[in-house]
């Protein structure tokens, strides 16, 4: 166990340093860096669910689904690759129905497609993009952090035996109090925030990265898979360290644009100065 901590703290803070001074710099670095994890999770995804003998046209069109989400991703138009990345998804869904009537490709589309979006997008939203972005990674990481621990000390009744075997509810709890503290420290950092609804948001945050864990695991249960990867060591793959951060993300980003009130593409503060309570 103590190596497997070992080797995953190396490569996480190494992998969240780098991600940090992206995010830092933000612009084109931090497009760039939205658009390679999309592409890693939609490969990713692809590997896991091509068990099911995924034809080559399936991953013609989806292949050219996400390149082209990535084109509008870098030009900064959020709304036509949304649109994109739903009618590369409803393609794929008719061509897939008729191959094998299943429909995890489409939704593979879906879920890395729309996450590349929301993660670019909430870092361009104007100058309270860093400080969201700092405060997104603050809830996950910390989640995760103390989710794992937690589960580890505390053990306990398993969360989804049936899902995911070594989930603790021990481990639920850590990580949503552990998340939920770190969100208020972060936003603390940058503003001078409305403590409930940050707590509020920091909840609804964490338990969104919660869920998105699970649903990774149940996929890779669902086709037998141990890893979706194995590019990052003590972790597996890009999708095994970004499942949490999938959801929350995307959740992030629903929940900005419906305060914000001017639409996908309103761009300015709007997004992330509702976020944080302004």
């Amino acid at each position: 166990m103590q190596n497997e901590v070992r080797v995953r703290t190396i490569s996480g803070v190494t992998l969240g340093i780098f991600v940090i001074v992206l995010t830092w710099f933000g612009g084109l670095g931090f497009r760039v860096l939205s658009i390679a994890i999309m592409v890693l999770v939609f490969f990713e995804w692809f590997r896991i669910v091509q068990t099911q003998s995924l034809s080559r046209r399936v991953w013609i069109i989806g292949s050219l689904t996400i390149a082209l989400v990535g084109l509008c991703i870098l030009a900064e138009f959020a709304l036509p690759a949304l649109a994109l990345a739903t009618a590369g998804a409803a393609i794929t869904g008719i061509v897939r129905h008729y191959e094998a009537r299943d429909q995890w490709p489409s939704a593979g589309l879906i879920y890395a497609g729309y996450f590349g979006v929301a993660f670019s997008e909430l870092r361009d939203s104007g100058e309270y993009g860093f400080a969201v972005m700092i405060f997104l990674f603050a809830i996950i990481w910390s989640t995760d952090i103390f989710a794992f621990f937690g589960g580890r000390s505390l053990g306990g009744p398993k969360l989804a035996p049936a899902i995911s075997p070594k989930k603790t509810w021990s481990g639920f709890l850590s990580g949503l109090i552990g998340g939920v503290i770190a969100g208020l420290i972060a936003a603390s950092i940058f503003v001078t925030p409305h403590y409930l609804w940050i707590a509020f948001l920091s909840i609804v945050l964490s338990l969104s990265g919660q869920a998105g864990d699970l649903f990774e695991s149940a996929l890779k249960r669902r086709f037998q898979v141990k890893d979706s990867g194995d590019l990052i060591p003590g972790h597996g793959g890009v999708l095994d360290r970004v499942d949490s951060m999938i959801f929350a993300a995307f959740a992030a980003y629903v929940i900005g644009i419906a305060m914000h009130g001017d639409g996908i593409d309103g761009g300015g503060n709007g997004i992330a100065y509702q976020l944080l309570g302004q």
